[in-house]
């Protein structure tokens, strides 16, 4: 895996820790999570006290990947929020994780997020933002998909694992979390 890097991304709350770490463990790959990168090379951060997080520059990160990426042995596993447009020597494949509001809202209740922070990104889930980004960044081609909402974090990397060794492409997004809502007359809870 040399020089290849797997992006995990989706959602906060939709498992992308607990999964990038085990699926590194399984491919013997180098797990990253970018903000400990960026701390690590002493870069620079803004802070929003509105949302309470730190602003990074998406073009240093996405210099620190690449370099990354080019000299550790075994790859890397890069566990984002944020689909970053990573160009390592190798192929990038990007498992995006989805999670069913109703669940991911009491995942990130449990976080003692605001309500505010926690309504953006359910929002975000529902509108699919950050697979739409990742087929931006990447096209359908290198995208797997996957439902966390009543899976086991173990079961999520053999799913991912198996993925990523298929050439099956998908072609359209397997979650529709508008659908879904709207079904079952809950779309208003999180849209208004």
């Amino acid at each position: 895996m040399k020089g290849t890097a797997v992006l995990v991304t989706g959602t906060p709350g939709t498992g992308k820790t607990t999964v990038s770490r085990l699926l590194a463990k399984a491919l013997r790959a180098h797990y990253v999570n970018p903000e400990t990168l960026l701390k690590r090379e002493g870069t620079d951060y803004t802070y929003d006290e509105k949302r309470k997080t730190h602003i990074v520059s998406l073009k240093r990160l996405r210099i620190s990947l690449n370099e990354l990426a080019r000299r550790v042995d075994g790859g890397i596993v890069v566990d984002s929020h944020i689909p970053l447009r990573i160009t390592s020597p190798k192929p990038v494949r990007v498992i995006v994780l989805r999670c069913h509001p109703k669940i991911l809202e009491q995942r990130l209740n449990r976080k003692r997020w605001s309500k505010r922070k926690t309504s953006e990104n359910l929002q975000a889930e529902i509108l699919d933002i950050c697979l739409w980004d990742a087929v931006h960044n990447y096209g359908w081609k290198k995208i797997v998909e996957i439902d966390t909402t009543a899976v086991q974090p173990c079961c999520v990397v053999e799913t991912a694992i198996r993925a990523l060794k298929q050439k099956r492409i998908q072609r359209a997004p397997k979650v529709d979390w508008l659908m879904a809502l709207r079904r079952h007359q809950m779309l208003t809870k999180y849209l208004i």
